[in-house]
């Protein structure tokens, strides 16, 4: 990445003294900005989604009321807030194309299981369950090769 820089200089008595200060962008600003909003938000969501695995563990049962929410949509929340921080985080840390791939085919895994745990049981929520499933499966077995051939291509 090409940066400019400016150099401001001033004297007193016999002293030079520099200052060299980096010219940012317009652009570059923005992105900053950008950057930071989506870091917030994401964090926030991955937060949230922390919190309320937690509340599965400790009891669904007892914050589900209090929240007005139904088992389902408490089972859903922690899915659909992971999987959409995951996929906030995108922009920003701007993965390889083969590992932008898996990684929003982990998103969507995260956001379809999610809408599964609000759907009703019947044949097309049976369906997309074993969707997720395969997702799952897909994207353990893609990490597990891709390993694989890391390790081969390191010297033992």
């Amino acid at each position: 990445m090409h940066r400019s820089l400016s150099c401001l200089r001033w004297s007193y008595g016999t002293r030079t003294e520099a200052l060299v200060v980096p010219i940012i962008p317009e652009e570059r600003t923005f992105l900053s900005r950008t950057n930071k909003i989506l870091f917030w938000l994401a964090a926030g969501l991955a937060v949230l989604a922390l919190t309320f695995s937690a509340g599965l563990l400790a009891g669904a049962a007892e914050i589900g009321p209090a929240l007005r929410l139904s088992p389902g949509a408490i089972s859903a929340l922690p899915l659909l807030l992971a999987g959409l921080s995951f996929l906030i985080v995108q922009p920003m840390i701007r993965p390889r194309y083969t590992e932008l791939i898996k990684n929003i085919m982990l998103v969507a895994t995260f956001l379809l299981w999610g809408i599964v745990q609000l759907m009703a049981q019947n044949p097309l929520s049976k369906t997309l369950g074993d969707v997720v499933i395969v997702l799952y499966v897909l994207d353990l077995v893609w990490t597990i090769l891709a390993s694989l051939q890391s390790a081969r291509k390191q010297p033992a």
